[in-house]
């Protein structure tokens, strides 16, 4: 952790207090219309990273073989597990947070530090829980819809949430910037050459490409979102939801 981490904390601590009181009345935004007042923007930066990630993640995708790829994912997917646990605190999801110790500690112990996911064979799949939830649990709105430079779909509040977590999870994020492997439908992980590659297919076989990707993100957000209250992860897309 960095040297501010106890400073760090104590600001979350003040923050979360401050957020719970005054946001407690708000409405939770799992099935809101999409609201994109900054599309123009957002379309050039979106064209700006797939013209600059895609070269790389296809350079990647060459030069690192697949079995090495899938073992940088699972310890990815491994250093983000604290940042998981302290979210799910956040959020009052307890039990989520107890499967997440437990997967914490299969996989960094018989997974060979988190190198193979042993956890999910045994019935404990990874868990969602990042600072943009846990703001969404304590009544934060999501703002507009961004892209992001490098980083790419995302809300202002999950935006703000990232940042957070990029804060809580140095050794995850600079592991991905180092190996050129950015997500392009929000965070940062390693298996992003994957997802790079499937999107490459289907922006080859849609009309709109930018529609296509908004309307994803939304409705993968928002499952994780309705996860984190209680709800069922079925939810209406949000390009046919009303306004209220």
């Amino acid at each position: 952790m960095y040297p501010a981490g106890p400073w760090f904390a104590r600001f979350i601590a003040c923050l979360s207090a401050t957020l719970v009181s005054a946001c407690a009345g708000m409405q939770r935004d799992t099935s809101l219309p999409i609201n994109d007042p900054y599309e123009q923007t957002n379309r050039r930066i979106l064209d700006a990273n797939q013209a600059v990630l895609r070269p790389v993640a296809q350079v990647v995708k060459a030069v690192v073989p697949t079995p090495l790829q899938n073992r940088l994912r699972d310890l990815d997917n491994n250093l983000r597990e604290p940042r998981i646990f302290a979210n799910n605190i956040l959020q009052g999801r307890f039990r989520t947070a107890g499967q997440t110790v437990g997967r914490f500690f299969l996989n960094s112990t018989f997974g060979i530090g988190g190198l193979v996911d042993v956890a999910t064979d045994a019935g404990l799949p990874q868990q969602s829980g990042d600072f943009g939830q846990t703001l969404f649990v304590w009544g934060v709105a999501e703002g507009p819809y961004v892209v992001r430079p490098y980083f790419g779909p995302s809300t202002l509040r999950d935006s703000i949430g990232s940042s957070v977590d990029m804060v809580g999870d140095p050794v995850g994020f600079l592991l991905s910037a180092r190996f050129g492997l950015a997500a392009t439908v929000g965070g940062t992980s390693l298996d992003a050459t994957v997802r790079l590659g499937q999107l490459k297919q289907a922006e080859d076989s849609s009309i709109d490409f930018y529609s296509f990707l908004r309307s994803g993100y939304y409705q993968a957000r928002r499952a994780e979102l309705r996860e984190a209250i209680g709800l069922t992860e079925s939810v209406d897309s949000p390009a046919t939801s009303p306004a209220r």
